[in-house]
């Protein structure tokens, strides 16, 4: 028995051992709950013996939780869906035959599932949910698509909806047990949680592996990537993945047709992440890679005027900026312009926020850097609900929270849903959220409310929240890095002094070590980051609203977040709110790089 079960079978809390009572009921029912046609006897057998306060009325969101948290086995099918003897496999399968259905998942994984049927649309194909563990439709992904609206079960529909892969003369589906008969006691029954189990625990340490060395991989820019930097990772089929990660392969066909690509994006949306995604996939091809990152004008003009021998891949990284004034932008595009003419047999990777994107397109459509242009902001709903599962899992949240998150899918999933901040930032914000924070207000201005936590933090009476809000302006302030090891004592000094009189330097490690998996993450023993970059910004803001020559002096990109009244365009305050501060200076602020 694994360890993680046996937890539960011998949990005190009602929660864990009713999760164990519904795996138990899956073991005797051949791994299948249909919450429409649960065996009652037996179902209440086992909760006299496992749970007798179990409440029934809560199985159907137990069970969806479970989903997403991994504890559920997809019914997932070796070939093809079993058009030949649908009519056994289905009366086999389900307790209503008419609720069978095998069809695809949002990951592309083939499976079958007892629902009730749905109308689906012409030219749409029938799809299953499996976070929101209901029917769902697509569009149709080839010609010969259904030409008019039709029940989700029906399967002679035209052959783009019909879910094959090698048709072979069997088909492996999984069907109900039998182990309930006679006088067979449930719990000589209880083999298959023994095996699947530890099965599929095993895999979801093998997944978590991948993602480590993935993660180390790309850690060669970078000590360490936020969060909602995601590697779209699935533990089925290359073409599952290629399906749910879009953007990754568009941008990767750019570099290997084209040698360019240019990925545009708010904050949050994770530009610097795909660069590096990028990056350890041509890595992956070429074990000898050499790469080159370049994050400022100065040593592009450097690398222009020298080339680095044998270099093969060139990211540009944060060159452009938001609040980069309108005298500076052409130097620096003509300046990566003349650049890529002269390599152009090596690959180059550009990152642009998305404001200068949209008000220079003209300038940019004239070096034909549109032809390759990767827009995040554009991730379509499965890319974005594929997001939404892997930071709902890597945040380990509870039921309750997972639900209250898919109550609001609809908003979050939705076109545009956010104008100034990235969907993967917006979500591993939620993550973290205690259960009374009503998501609805959260989204109505995500950038807002986050702004309003800094402030909250810089405001409190409490030592341990004013502590938070030192920690993050010395992050802010010291290159995003925080070493217990190797303090900037005259610089925590200051800060402490400026917000959080009480605060004890003893104390650090102890307040650092709180706000890891809520503003930290750890990249090693004893050092810390910011879990999202946005938040840098924002305290930046904060602190140089309180001490503008304080913060401007400690931090050598400040001019990224302060500029010059005469100089800010009308409609900055929409495009790029709460992420910079204006100054009234004769002069003009020194340009970064």
């Amino acid at each position: 028995m694994s360890r993680e079960v046996k937890a539960m079978k011998d949990s005190r809390d009602k929660q864990e051992r009713g999760m164990y009572l519904i795996l138990a009921y899956m073991a005797l029912q051949g791994r299948v709950l249909d919450v429409n046609d649960v065996d009652e006897n037996l179902f209440d057998e086992l909760r006299r013996k496992i749970e007798p306060d179990y409440d029934t009325t809560n199985l159907e969101k137990d069970a969806e939780m479970m989903a997403i948290n991994h504890f559920l086995l997809q019914n997932r099918i070796g070939e093809s869906c079993p058009y030949e003897n649908w009519t056994s496999v289905s009366r086999d399968s389900c307790g209503n035959p008419d609720h069978f259905h095998c069809l695809k998942d949002e990951y592309g994984r083939i499976g079958w599932v007892c629902a009730e049927p749905i109308w689906i649309e012409k030219d749409r194909c029938p799809t299953y949910n499996v976070v929101a563990q209901k029917l769902d439709s697509v569009d149709c992904p080839k010609s010969r698509c259904p030409p008019y609206n039709y029940r989700s079960n029906e399967i002679n529909v035209e052959y783009s909806c019909r879910y094959t892969l090698d048709i072979g003369s069997s088909t492996t589906v999984v069907t109900n047990s039998t182990n309930t008969a006679g006088n067979q006691s449930p719990y000589n029954s209880l083999l298959p949680i023994f095996i699947t189990i530890p099965l599929i625990i095993i895999v979801l340490i093998l997944v978590a592996a991948m993602f480590y060395i993935s993660r180390r991989k790309l850690s060669q820019h970078s000590d360490a990537l936020p969060p909602e930097a995601i590697k779209f990772m699935n533990d089925d089929s290359e073409t599952s993945v290629n399906e749910a990660n879009y953007s990754f392969e568009k941008a990767k066909n750019y570099l290997e047709e084209k040698k360019r690509v240019v990925i545009t994006g708010v904050q949050g949306t994770g530009k610097t992440y795909l660069a590096e995604s990028l990056v350890s996939n041509m890595e992956e091809k070429r074990r000898k890679l050499k790469k080159m990152w370049i994050s400022s004008l100065s040593k592009l003009l450097k690398e222009k005027s020298k080339p680095t021998r044998n270099v093969d891949l060139y990211i540009l990284d944060d060159l452009f900026y938001e609040l980069q004034l309108d005298s500076e932008f052409p130097e620096t595009l003509t300046t990566v312009n003349d650049f890529m003419t002269n390599i152009t047999e090596n690959c180059i990777i550009i990152t642009v926020p998305s404001y200068i994107w949209r008000k220079h397109i003209a300038i940019f459509s004239k070096t034909k850097l549109d032809e390759v242009h990767i827009d995040l902001n554009e991730r379509d709903h499965r890319e974005k609900r594929f997001i939404m599962t892997f930071l709902m899992s890597q945040h380990c949240i509870n039921r309750e929270h997972a639900s209250r998150l898919n109550t609001v899918e609809n908003l979050l999933l939705g076109k545009s849903s956010f104008k100034t901040i990235g969907f993967p930032a917006v979500i591993s914000w939620m993550c973290k959220k205690p259960h009374e924070v009503a998501f609805e207000r959260m989204l109505v201005n995500p950038l807002q409310k986050m702004t309003e936590e800094i402030e909250e933090l810089k405001q409190s009476h409490r030592i341990e929240e004013c502590a938070k809000y030192v920690i993050l302006s010395y992050l802010t302030l010291n290159d995003g890095i925080l070493d217990i090891t190797n303090v900037n004592t005259p610089l925590i000094h200051t800060l402490k002094e400026m917000f959080a009189r009480g605060f004890q330097e003893k104390d650090l490690n102890r307040y650092v070590e709180s706000m890891v998996g809520e503003y930290l993450f750890k990249i090693k023993e004893s050092v810390y980051k910011m879990d999202l970059n946005i938040w840098s910004k924002l305290v930046f803001v904060s602190v140089a609203k309180e001490n503008l020559g304080f913060a401007e002096k400690n931090n050598k990109n400040s001019p990224r977040h302060i500029i010059n009244i005469k100089d800010c365009p009308n409609d900055m305050d929409e495009a790029y709110p709460d992420c910079f501060i204006k100054v009234n200076r004769v002069e003009n602020l020194s340009p970064t790089g």
